[in-house]
């Protein structure tokens, strides 16, 4: 349940990225006033923050895995994702923004008070577990926390990942199950609130969004905060991608460089946190690769999403290319410390190189530059 919990926050993440990528942030991209684009850009920089406690949530379920026995895990299947995959029978797909994204959103994050329960039926111990929402599956896995001897699921003295290093501040090291209940309840109120509180968790700032996007559209059919952003986009079909056409392919020559470039970006990402957390707080990577992973989400991954929700995705529909998020295998960074240095600033050169090239080629997004001097910072430090 644990690593069904990451695959999930994983694609979370990525599902609430994609749709923030999509929305509009300047009156000359049309379908807007400059006060409805204040609106727009408010929705964003909220799903942004949604997003980056998603990352937050991920990082807490490998300090859990840490803590029972397991090994960080980053992979997950490769979008879209049948609604049967996981346990709450909805399906995770890369949308832009608007009602259908939103309400999607909202049904991950409802509270368990007002989820409808699934008919009683006989099941086995082989059955997957069945949940409505991502806060139930916590709420599952809470129980075993609480059912289990705590003298034989936890390891004492594991090294735990703090936010002194991973840049995470509420991250919670876990070392037994006070403080693993303490973490999962943090994970829950941050996505769906409190009986008496809903705030600013996920539930409460997708449940604002869509009602305020529905009333501008009531106000003014014509308001279109989203640029057309492909669903599903890829920039080529591979492996399990060519899923029963369920994916769009970006056909744009630019575009679909951007798009491969994105995903090794993204991929080089997740290995440096994965090897930091494989490392533990004593590795002599553990710093250096989560300060590269974190910068490289805000100022790399960030204006390379934007900048492909900008670009033609090559169709003869008007439509724009947009970041896939996509996975081919969860290949780890080499055990020791001073080969996975030595792979990682190899990788990020490469990357580092072709992004260089690509920021050249005229009339490119601004944001595509600023994504190229970024990640030639981050390479020169690794």
């Amino acid at each position: 349940m644990l690593t069904e919990a990451c695959e999930l926050e994983h694609g979370l993440a990525c599902s609430y990225l994609f749709s923030a990528f999509s929305i509009k942030q300047d009156v000359n991209e049309g379908g807007l006033t400059w006060k409805q684009l204040q609106s727009a850009r408010l929705w964003a920089s909220e799903i942004y923050m949604v997003a980056a406690e998603e990352m937050l949530h991920l990082a807490q379920a490998w300090n859990l895995l840490a803590a029972v026995g397991g090994e960080p895990y980053y992979l997950r299947p490769n979008f879209p994702q049948k609604r049967t995959y996981y346990g709450f029978d909805l399906p995770l797909a890369l949308e832009p923004f608007g009602a259908s994204a939103l309400r999607r959103f909202i049904a991950y994050e409802t509270p368990a008070d007002q989820l409808e329960p699934f008919p009683t039926s006989q099941s086995n111990d082989d059955a997957p577990a069945r949940y409505k929402s991502v806060g139930e599956l916590y709420g599952l896995i809470r129980d075993q926390i609480i059912a289990l001897p705590e003298n034989e699921l936890f390891f004492p003295g594991v090294g735990q990942m703090g936010p002194e290093i991973t840049h995470f501040p509420d991250l919670i090291p876990i070392s037994g199950r006070q403080s693993a209940i303490a973490a999962i309840d943090l994970i829950t109120e941050q996505g769906e609130g409190t009986d008496i509180d809903r705030g600013d968790s996920h539930f409460a700032v997708f449940q604002r969004t869509l009602n305020a996007y529905l009333d501008e559209r009531t106000i003014d059919p014509q308001f279109e905060p989203a640029r057309p952003v492909l669903k599903n986009p890829v920039p080529r079909i591979r492996g399990d991608w060519n899923i029963e056409g369920r994916v769009n392919l970006i056909t744009d020559p630019l575009a679909s460089r951007l798009g491969d470039l994105f995903d090794d970006v993204y991929s080089l990402i997740m290995r440096l946190l994965q090897h930091a957390f494989a490392e533990g707080p004593a590795g002599p990577v553990a710093a250096s690769f989560c300060d590269a992973a974190i910068n490289a989400m805000t100022t790399v991954i960030k204006p390379l999403g934007e900048g492909l929700a900008l670009l033609p995705s090559g169709r003869s529909d008007g439509s724009r290319a947009g970041a896939s998020f996509g996975l081919t295998r969860h290949v780890t960074l080499p055990t020791p410390a001073r080969i996975a240095r030595t792979v990682a600033a190899e990788r990020s050169r490469e990357l580092a190189n072709e992004a260089a090239l690509l920021a050249e080629i005229p009339n490119v997004p601004a944001q595509i530059r600023i994504a190229s001097n970024n990640l030639k910072q981050i390479a020169e430090k690794l």
